[in-house]
């Protein structure tokens, strides 16, 4: 598994940092820059802001395959609170690929389709990236989880 991390019946996914990487440099760029150049400009603070904004979202984001407890929990995001979804109301898997002007994909996430309580089909994103190949790996090693269970 190059995407997940094991403990027992528990898989962990690993910190996704193909989006964060790019992200983290340009604005930390910024930030040098901004206290280099224009050190009595505020636009320094907000760069720094945006930054440690940035490092939070990433150290509180986490995606956990519980097959003990045939659930997957997921959080992503600042403010983002964890959703849980029961294996049994899996509904499966979306690709979703944000292209601008129709040509160049900047985004690329993986959502999982479930049934809530109330039976309302929802959708939670699990992963994203800036290539297809790296979700479509993460997917399938998600599927190879869930069948080894289901066949084990």
């Amino acid at each position: 598994m190059k995407n997940f991390d094991r403990n027992g019946n528990e898989y962990k996914m690993k910190p996704q940092l193909g989006t964060y990487v790019p992200l983290v440099g340009i604005f930390s760029i910024m930030t040098l820059v901004g206290f280099i150049k224009m050190p009595e400009s505020p636009f320094k603070w907000w760069m720094l802001g945006v930054v440690v904004i940035l490092m939070i979202s990433l150290l509180r984001a986490y995606f956990i395959i519980d097959m003990d407890r045939r659930e997957m929990r997921v959080r992503k995001g600042l403010l983002g609170k964890e959703v849980t979804v029961p294996l049994e109301s899996l509904q499966g898997f979306t690709i979703h690929k944000l292209k601008q002007y129709g040509l160049i994909t900047v985004s690329v996430s993986l959502h999982a389709r479930y049934l809530n309580e109330e039976g309302k089909e929802k959708k939670v994103q699990l992963a994203q990236h800036y290539f297809t190949r790296p979700i479509q790996r993460i997917c399938n090693e998600i599927d190879e989880i869930i069948a080894e269970d289901h066949n084990g």
